[in-house]
Formats: structure tokens, C-alpha cells, sequence
């Protein structure tokens, strides 16, 4: 039996949890998102652009960690030997917690293993907008690969 190994990758460098628009963001909901906001209008908004990105506490070392020890290589899919990426969404609330997970892309057997690992994932550090704590959605893709 082949030997394999987990590969968690962060794309575009520093920036390992991308905006939601991934290109397909229309123009007036990006101009929504970055126009000056009042503190009033901040309360009930999830950001897709901030100012300052939620993060991982630690920073993306701590969190290709978490991911090491928490992902599971599901054995199905080493049988069948499926890789690929897996595109996670969520929402980073006002007070760090991972919230609205859900998995975008990627195979349904690989989808479930990073489902599995992000739902144990622990508080984040919010996004901040304007000098204010606020709510942002985040992608962060995970990487599947088999190596023999």
C-alpha cells in the first residue's frame, strides 16, 4: 500500500483566506463592501472586503498545524485515489467564532474530512473595518494530495 501524505496549502501567499469575490463578486456589491461605513450601519453586516483580515491565532503557521492534526485523510478516497482542493467558506463573527461553514468545491469525500476538521477550529481573530471589530466571510482552500 502506497504511503501518503496530507498537504494543506495556503494560496496567494500571506493572504491564505481570500475575499469572497474570487472575481465573481458583482461591481456594486464590491462597492457596497467598500465604502466608508458608519458604526451604525456595521451591526448586522458580514463583510466579504475589510480592512484587516481575520486570522488564525498564530498566524497561518498555527493554523497549516491545526490543520496537520486535525484533517483527516479520508481512507475512501486513498483507495480510490482522489486528491484536489477543497474550498471552504465561513464567517468569522465579532468575537472569533468560525461560523455558516460550508464547502464550495471539491470532491463530497474530501469535502466531509474538511468539514470535520474546520468545525473543531478555535476562535479566530475578527476582521476589523474602520477601527471596529465586524463579521467577514472567508475562503480558505484545502489541498488533498496523495504522494507515493
Amino acid at each position: 500500500m502506497k504511503t501518503f501524505t496530507l498537504i494543506v496549502a495556503i494560496l496567494a501567499a500571506l493572504a491564505f483566506c481570500y475575499p469572497n469575490s474570487a472575481g465573481a463578486q458583482s461591481a456594486s456589491s464590491r462597492k457596497d463592501s467598500l465604502v466608508r461605513i458608519d458604526s451604525a450601519n456595521t451591526a448586522g453586516h458580514t463583510f466579504t472586503k475589510v480592512e484587516t483580515e481575520s486570522e488564525f491565532p498564530g498566524g497561518t503557521k498555527a493554523w497549516l498545524n491545526f490543520l496537520n492534526t486535525h484533517l483527516t485523510y479520508p481512507k475512501k478516497a486513498v483507495r480510490k485515489k482522489i486528491e484536489g482542493t477543497v474550498i471552504l467558506q465561513f464567517i468569522v463573527d465579532k468575537d472569533g467564532t468560525v461560523t455558516d461553514l460550508q464547502a464550495l468545491t471539491g470532491d463530497p469525500i474530501l469535502r466531509e474530512a474538511a468539514l470535520k476538521a474546520m468545525a473543531d477550529s478555535p476562535k479566530w481573530i475578527p476582521a476589523m473595518q474602520n477601527g471596529r471589530i465586524v463579521k467577514s466571510y472567508k475562503k480558505q482552500p484545502v489541498v488533498f494530495k496523495l504522494q507515493p
